[in-house]
């Protein structure tokens, strides 16, 4: 019988070019549902007895992102929870996933997903054990939930604002806020102190859409959300049209934008400098924010990835930029690594696990934070 192969599912995303009884599988990179984006891949292969000893995407090349297969590792798992890294290689055109599939069914993922459901028992645990608010009232262009949880001391004077997963491909940024989530809801000491200071909203999944239908980057009309904060369009970008609102609410004395990259191999700081009131005080702050990061999150180094802007010339359709310059805020953007580490100081096997330990450390940058605020 011949090996068969299933995206339908979750965040699942492949081509199938061949499946041959013996030899490699045969794959192609799907794009985005709605726009010509491709690069996330996420499928299931069920084994009936022919072993198919490699797994090949033939067009890895022609990627949106192709640098981010160099050095790069795919990840495996064979229970849907347990995630490692497979052998791959990339010669610039086929990216080869060299593993042979174990038991019934192997998933394959260009990083570990985060389902839908595994988000709502963890705002759910967070609403038990922390008291968190949950509002389900904004929803996506295809009306899923885009959930909005709020804790701490409403009363507070300070007010920080935590939101991920903009572009649906970037799960490391998903693992990261269930680390968060999960240090929150323990109430160690410094999760109460700054809970007893501050008010805290978390928009975990901001992308919904993009990620049911597998998307690396765009929502379920095509748009690049974090492009669209300027002004939102409420068709086309409902997501953001909703949040802009909630944030202009309330707004944030401290925001944060979870994403991760698909080149760099460790974490690190996208800011604002080239927002029009950028000045020395809020590069003061910015500059003690990134320290504290740094100290905090092993894989976390303090030297933007990317080129800074010049004076004026931040993209104020970017989340960060356009909160920090519209509130006055401290804004950053966090950028997460997707391969499996190395760089520098950090060490590799970069996981879901890690990436969720880094978001239970921020519990204490947000308390240093809050502390200079």
């Amino acid at each position: 019988m011949a090996v068969h192969v299933d995206t339908d599912f979750f965040a699942g995303s492949i081509e199938v070019l061949r499946t041959p009884a013996r030899g490699p599988l045969e794959l192609a990179l799907r794009p985005d549902s709605a726009a010509d984006v491709r690069q996330w891949f996420c499928f299931d292969v069920h084994d009936s007895g022919a072993r198919a000893r490699d797994l090949v995407i033939r067009d890895a090349g022609s990627a949106t992102y192709p640098e981010g297969f160099e050095d790069y590792e795919a990840m495996v798992s064979h229970d849907g929870r347990s995630w490692a890294r497979a052998e791959t290689s990339y010669d610039g055109t086929d990216l080869c996933i060299i593993h042979e599939p174990v038991g019934a069914v192997t998933r394959y993922a260009y990083f570990a997903p985060y389902a839908l459901e595994r988000l709502e028992r963890s705002l759910g645990k967070l609403a038990a054990r922390a008291g968190a608010r949950i509002d389900a009232s904004l929803v996506s262009a295809e009306e899923r939930p885009v959930y909005v949880a709020t804790l701490g001391n409403d009363d507070a004077a300070r007010t920080i604002w935590i939101i991920a997963a903009q572009h649906p491909g970037e799960t490391p940024a998903l693992w990261f806020m269930h680390g968060l989530m999960r240090r929150l809801r323990r109430g160690d000491r410094t999760v109460k102190r700054l809970l007893d200071r501050t008010r805290i909203g978390l928009v975990p999944l901001v992308n919904p859409d993009g990620a049911a239908h597998g998307n690396l980057r765009t929502s379920a009309t095509g748009a690049n959300l974090n492009r669209c904060w300027e002004n939102p369009d409420a068709a086309d970008a409902p997501e953001i049209a909703g949040l802009l609102e909630l944030l202009d609410a309330r707004a944030p004395d401290l925001f944060l934008d979870v994403h991760a990259d698909e080149d760099c191999a460790y974490a690190f700081p996208a800011g604002c400098e080239g927002n029009p009131s950028f000045d020395d005080a809020r590069e003061e702050e910015e500059l003690a924010l990134r320290s504290d990061l740094a100290a905090a999150i092993p894989e976390f180094v303090d030297e933007p990835f990317y080129e800074p802007d010049a004076p004026g010339e931040g993209d104020l359709g970017c989340a960060a930029n356009q909160i920090g310059e519209r509130h006055g805020c401290l804004a950053l953007t966090l950028e997460l690594p997707v391969k499996g580490g190395g760089g520098g100081r950090v060490r590799r096997g970069w996981s879901p696990k890690r990436a969720a330990r880094a978001g239970e450390r921020l519990v204490d940058v947000l308390l240093a934070a809050r502390e200079r605020l």
